[in-house]
């Protein structure tokens, strides 16, 4: 049996190691995350971790609270309690520490030049995080009679998140009309 102040313990220094490099938010530590998680502590399943990450975009508040369901899955309520502040804690820190810094030098070239060094990196963390939830949803689809592609991925879903994709970008309309209208649609469909 794991001793639970070791896996607490784990699970601090691990979420509190990725808060250091979140530049662009919680969701950019998305594939570092699922690696730490899912494929180098088994702390959870390819599905808990879909799951989880679906559930903190879908409840209201800060995008983050992927860090707390993590935790809660793996060591309940007190795993939670630990990734919640490990998260926190020290990127809240150099938050605060550097933005003293910004303002102090504001005018700066190398504010200027830091500041828009870090865009790119925001991006791609974000695609990034696009791409690994993909994977993760393409390797926990409940099998269907549908056709499928090379890649595992039911066709009707493939081709309704084409559409949704081509509709959100095509016509300026809140992207929860476009969600729910996928939901709407896949769920008449029977799982597309």
């Amino acid at each position: 049996m794991t001793d639970p102040s070791a896996v607490l313990l784990q699970i601090a220094l691990r979420i509190g190691g990725l808060s250091l490099v979140a530049v662009g938010g919680g969701n950019a530590l998305i594939p570092s995350l699922h690696d730490q998680a899912v494929t180098t502590m088994h702390w959870v399943t390819e599905s808990g971790f879909a799951e989880a990450v679906g559930l903190s975009q879908a409840a209201p508040g800060p995008n983050m609270l992927l860090m707390p369901l993590i935790g809660w899955q793996t060591a309940g309520l007190a795993g939670a309690l630990v990734a919640l502040v490990a998260f926190l804690a020290p990127s809240s820190t150099i938050a605060i520490l550097g933005s003293r810094l910004l303002v102090r030098y504001e005018g700066s070239r190398a504010v200027t030049a830091f500041k828009w060094a870090l865009r790119p990196v925001a991006g791609g963390l974000m695609v990034s995080a696009g791409i690994v939830l993909v994977v993760s949803a393409v390797r926990t689809w409940p099998p269907t009679a549908a056709a499928r592609f090379a890649f595992g991925v039911p066709v009707g879903a493939a081709l309704l998140a084409a559409a949704v994709a081509y509709a959100s970008m095509r016509f300026k309309w809140n992207p929860l009309v476009w969600l729910a209208a996928a939901a709407f649609i896949g769920a008449l469909a029977g799982g597309v």
